[in-house]
């Protein structure tokens, strides 16, 4: 009979005894990392600013007014001068960076699914480059200011659009490290935000215009030439949401610089959404016609205006708003 001695027995069992408690923490890690994560899902929206973003519009009463689009609706409306000139106090904007036909329909589904929450009218951005791109999420600060059920529909549309293995590692970034920042530092974070928008415009801030040189050497950016199907079905979505729900809409095209628009692609995009809003009958306006394209110092950039650019877009749109509005006020007594 072998006698095993027990130092022996101590150094057989250790390595067993080793991966086990490492399995437990690592099971015990996981469980942890999980738990924080559902937490963060179900109420890093409440964290989310009241004068800004999705969570802003739905912190206000009914609206009146409700502007909806990428940084081209943020940096064309300054929203103390409409508010003045149209007289409408119940308005707010809602813009992140890039957001496409896709997320405005996503945004305004979760805003109409509550009566006394749904816009009586609403100014849907009609950047026709954006008409041509697939749908992708660029803004991280949607998905952080998204309800739960809506950040849901987001990473559906997110793993619908992103099938490679990078795709969904962007994801897994998106839903565990970003707006961990935000959260920790929210004291300081909120009252900077407060300091930034005025019902959800960046109103207050300055951008400067360019000059005559980086003006003339601007080109279009574009992701796609053709319309892209996905936001062709966004496109009719937001209007049988409208009819559904029995809110206004209005599609409007903000200015872009003269080199830019003067790219047939461009063209040829603007001529595309077009035909599809006149087929079903809805309102489009061409912020292009009536505005000055050529002056250098009303543009900031290739597909922005200037903080002048925005004074004199928003004075020349507000008597159209402020019709329009009212046309639609009367209608519906």
């Amino acid at each position: 009979m072998e006698i095993v001695t027990s130092n022996e027995a101590k150094n057989e069992a250790t390595p067993r005894h080793g991966w086990f408690y490492a399995g437990k923490l690592a099971l015990v890690s996981l469980i942890v990392l999980l738990t924080l994560v559902t937490l963060k899902l179900l109420t890093e929206h409440r964290l989310a600013p009241k004068n800004a973003g999705l969570q802003g519009a739905l912190a206000q009463p009914r609206l009146d007014l409700l502007l909806i689009g990428s940084s081209h609706t943020r940096k064309s409306y300054d929203m103390r001068l409409l508010e003045r000139e149209t007289g409408i106090s119940s308005s707010f904007l809602i813009s992140y960076d890039n957001a496409d036909l896709s997320t405005m329909a996503q945004m305004l589904d979760t805003m109409a699914a509550t009566l006394d929450r749904c816009p009586r009218h609403v100014v849907v951005e009609a950047y026709s480059a954006m008409l041509g791109r697939a749908p992708d999420l660029q803004d991280p600060r949607y998905f952080l200011d998204a309800p739960p059920s809506l950040k849901l529909r987001i990473i559906q549309s997110y793993f619908a659009n992103h099938k490679s293995p990078g795709g969904v590692l962007d994801l897994f970034d998106l839903v565990v490290n970003r707006g961990n920042d935000e959260i920790v530092s929210y004291p300081v974070y909120i009252h900077a935000l407060k300091m930034a928008s005025y019902k959800g415009g960046r109103t207050d801030f300055y951008f400067p215009g360019m000059t005559a040189e980086a003006f003339r050497n601007l080109q279009a950016k574009l992701n796609g030439t053709d319309p892209d199907p996905s936001q062709v079905a966004a496109l009719n979505h937001i209007l049988d949401l409208a009819a559904l729900n029995h809110f206004q809409v209005l599609f409007i095209d903000t200015p872009m610089p003269r080199p830019v628009i003067s790219d047939p692609r461009i063209q040829a995009l603007k001529l595309d959404f077009q035909k599809l809003l006149a087929a079903r009958g809805a309102i489009y306006i061409d912020g292009d016609e009536r505005f000055p394209v050529d002056d250098p110092s009303l543009f900031s950039d290739s597909n922005h205006l200037s903080s002048e650019g925005r004074t004199e877009f928003t004075h020349g749109i507000s008597g159209t708003l402020k019709a329009w509005v009212a046309s639609g006020s009367a209608s519906a007594q």
